[in-house]
């Protein structure tokens, strides 16, 4: 198990640096100069001149070779800089720390109502295939996999608010200002969840060891929460945990179209304000969230399925 360990954690090392070294790619291998792009932004195309170019340029270590400016910039990375916002002027790691709680706050709350959702529901109806729950959860989960997030917000948005003043659009300061960004991230999340639940707990019931527990006489219910519940979590876990990382990404659209000031909204505004550093700073922050997610699924499946524990001890030994 060590050595399958040690495998993961140097693998999600690379990607690591794999990370690191593509979003300083971004920068400096974008479309123009860099130190142009930052005056252009900073002062307008009427007040740069060569000199002000030139200032700027050593002032961000522009003047370096590249291999100079990329570990300068993995030595500022890791001591927590990354850069100036072009925009605000402010550190870029904070506005990421002031806007990411923003947005955690709606993927958690999403993956929370998704589980409730579409665990019962998919348990269910595996249990009791050709059920009128199971036909009505198939049917219900085909739609919602099918209706892109963009389209059902602005359904939402005109029902609700345009034409009942029900719910407010956009903004963040109460709990009505959740309801309409929470229910287009779960309604596409939950067919998803409850196809994977009902398909892997038919899978799982009729499994020989499920049946071999039948014929020795074991009470349905300790077959289902040891057999099978115990089982169904792996592939249910890993699958939401990456729902849950889908959230985070997604939220560039659903709170750009809701006004929520999380990430996604960030990125926006930095897009269209071509504001390259924040990019930077957001494309990394997100980068190394999506590997350190990954590294501790992969802990995860270490400690609950004994399969990955033999193979580990094989590889160690």
């Amino acid at each position: 198990m060590a050595g399958f360990f040690l495998k993961r954690f140097v693998n999600a090392v690379l990607v690591l640096i794999g990370v690191v070294t593509l979003t300083f790619c971004l920068m400096r291998f974008t479309d123009g100069d860099p130190a142009t792009i930052i005056a252009l932004d900073k002062y307008g195309s009427t007040l740069i001149s060569n000199t002000v170019i030139d200032r700027l340029a050593a002032e961000h270590g522009l003047c370096d070779p590249l291999p100079v400016q990329y570990f300068n910039w993995v030595r500022r990375v890791l001591s927590g800089d990354l850069g100036q916002s072009l925009r605000s002027d402010a550190p870029v790691w904070d506005e990421i720390m002031q806007r990411f709680p923003y947005t955690l706050q709606l993927a958690v709350l999403s993956i929370l109502f998704t589980s409730a959702l579409a665990i019962p529901l998919g348990i269910y109806a595996g249990v009791h295939q050709g059920s009128f729950v199971d036909r009505m959860t198939q049917w219900t989960a085909s739609i919602t996999v099918s209706v892109p997030d963009y389209y059902l917000a602005i359904v939402l948005i005109y029902g609700l608010t345009v034409k009942w003043t029900l719910l407010p659009s956009y903004g963040y300061g109460s709990v009505a200002h959740f309801v309409l960004p929470l229910a287009v991230l779960v309604s596409a999340r939950v067919g998803y969840t409850t196809r994977l639940v009902t398909s892997t707990t038919v899978d799982l019931m009729s499994a020989d060891y499920v049946a071999y527990a039948e014929l020795r006489g074991v009470p349905r219910h300790r077959i289902f929460f040891v057999h099978i519940l115990k089982n169904a979590l792996i592939p249910i876990v890993t699958h939401l945990s990456l729902q849950f990382l889908m959230a985070l990404e997604g939220s560039v659209i659903v709170e750009s179209i809701f006004a929520w000031p999380g990430i996604g909204k960030c990125m926006t505004d930095a897009v269209l304000g071509r504001d390259f550093t924040m990019i930077q700073g957001l494309v990394l922050f997100m980068g190394v969230l999506i590997v350190g997610m990954n590294f501790i699924v992969d802990l995860f499946y270490i400690l609950m399925d004994q399969r990955v524990q033999v193979a580990g001890s094989r590889v160690g030994a």
